[in-house]
């Protein structure tokens, strides 16, 4: 498939901020283009809060946000990790390769995905609205709105900030909170309630924890899960080196808590979310073996149900049950989803302890041998692997539980990427300072 070309010269910061800008501006406004073939009819999301994480807009251009896109680099990533797929990504035309086939295979997964929402969801929720002339234009649409946001995510990543996927992300979550959070039109959101409740003279009740809008608690929680998430961020134990051939030079290597990062709540959230579009296609064609929905499109039994967050504090009290499996099914789900991503993109112990050994580092007490360092790594990366995936859904679907704006697993990854952009700007921005920095990295 054609792509963006790589700059052949630095990209200045200013350069990198405006192409940013502007893809984030195409996203945003593709997003706002309903899809011709509704009728201008209302369409229902059967995301629920996972159309934040996934940038999804319904009845837009931007139905299926990233969900394609992401699908189809978790394929991938599997595929090659677990070897089945014998790609070698230190190499450029193996890596120029597996770029160009996961680009493929994100078209392919999105017209399945449109065809599915084309021909199962839209024909069940307008009825004979629509014609199948509608429905194969609508399938169109879907999949040009799917390789806009390829080469949008392609343009950030050459001339911009991290990546368009990250960005669109952030976008979407942070919209959302915003919106909840100020929006002054009806349902007002938390804070404008607030003003309303004083003002009225009403009880303050209403406005910490009314039932079906955004309410303060749910502002608070939002606060308290950033915190925890930007200080889990920084959370890291270091082992201790030293280099072989000159003992008296040390140093540490740096394990941060959140080893996988925020992937295993990502990884969690595409296996929910897919699930939750079959059960509702499946609904929509008579078929309750996954679970059934109500008239808003919420899950309202079944397996999919009990894998839904419940959202707020007057739905964990209604159904404990649902709470309960939702945590244990999350928490579960992202600690062996951390433990398989280390293991698939060369992060395990057995890899670290290669790198190091290239690096003529081993760790002082122990001898220098690959097994040796491998064990003593293991001790601590798998433990740290497990225990960050644990904390990373439980804070997640706690989050969630305490009706935080956003979501949970949406806070965790906007937390999670800020991070990263801060730090990849501090390093650009050194770099303009000082020329000689970006040469010496290459840049």
């Amino acid at each position: 498939m054609p792509e963006v070309e790589v700059p052949k010269r630095h990209v200045s910061f200013k350069e990198r901020f405006i192409w940013t800008g502007f893809a984030l501006l195409i996203f945003l406004v593709m997003a706002q283009v309903p899809l011709y073939g509704l009728g201008g009819q209302e369409v229902q999301s059967i995301f629920g809060y996972y159309r934040y994480v996934f940038a999804s807009h319904a009845g837009t251009l931007m139905e299926l946000g990233i969900g394609p896109i992401v699908t189809a680099g978790i394929i991938m990533q599997l595929l090659v990790g677990s070897k089945i797929i014998g790609l070698k990504l230190t190499k450029p035309e193996d890596r120029a390769l597996f770029t160009g086939v996961q680009k493929l295979l994100a078209v392919i997964v999105g017209v399945f995905m449109a065809s599915m929402y084309a021909f199962g969801m839209y024909p069940q929720q307008f009825g004979a609205i629509l014609t199948i002339r509608d429905s194969i234009f609508i399938t169109a649409e879907l999949a040009i709105g799917v390789i806009a946001v390829l080469y949008l995510d392609e343009l950030v990543s050459k001339y911009g900030f991290g990546s368009g996927i990250s960005l669109f992300i952030v976008a979407g979550v942070s919209a959302a909170i915003f919106v909840q959070a100020f929006s002054p039109l009806e349902p007002l959101g938390a804070v404008p309630n607030l003003a309303r409740t004083i003002v009225t003279g009403g009880g303050l009740y209403d406005a910490f924890f009314r039932v079906g809008a955004p309410n303060m608690w749910g502002v608070f929680a939002t606060f308290i899960v950033f915190l925890i998430a930007i200080y889990a961020e920084s959370m890291r134990v270091e082992i201790p080196l030293a280099y072989g051939r000159f003992g008296g030079i040390r140093g540490r290597y740096p394990i941060r808590f959140l080893y996988a990062s925020v992937i295993p709540v990502i990884l969690a959230g595409v296996l929910f979310m897919n699930v939750r579009l079959f059960a509702g296609i499946m609904y929509n064609r008579g078929y309750t073996f996954l679970g059934t929905f109500d008239e808003r499109g919420n899950p309202a039994g079944g397996i999919v149900y009990y894998l839904d967050a419940p959202n707020g504090l007057n739905q964990v009290a209604d159904d404990p049950l649902r709470a309960v499996t939702y945590l244990v099914a999350l928490v579960v789900l992202c600690m062996g989803f951390a433990w398989l991503w280390i293991n698939m993109t060369n992060m395990g112990p057995r890899n670290v302890a290669e790198q190091l050994d290239r690096s003529g580092m081993l760790i002082p007490g122990f001898r220098r041998d690959i097994r040796v360092m491998e064990h003593v790594l293991a001790r601590y990366i798998t433990v740290v692997t497990l225990l960050g995936g644990a904390f990373i859904g439980a804070l997640a679907a706690m989050a969630d539980f305490f009706g935080a704006l956003g979501s949970g697993t949406g806070i965790l990854l906007t937390v999670g990427i800020i991070y990263g952009l801060y730090e990849e700007i501090a390093r650009e921005r050194v770099s303009e300072m000082f020329p000689a920095v970006r040469r010496f990295f290459g840049g």
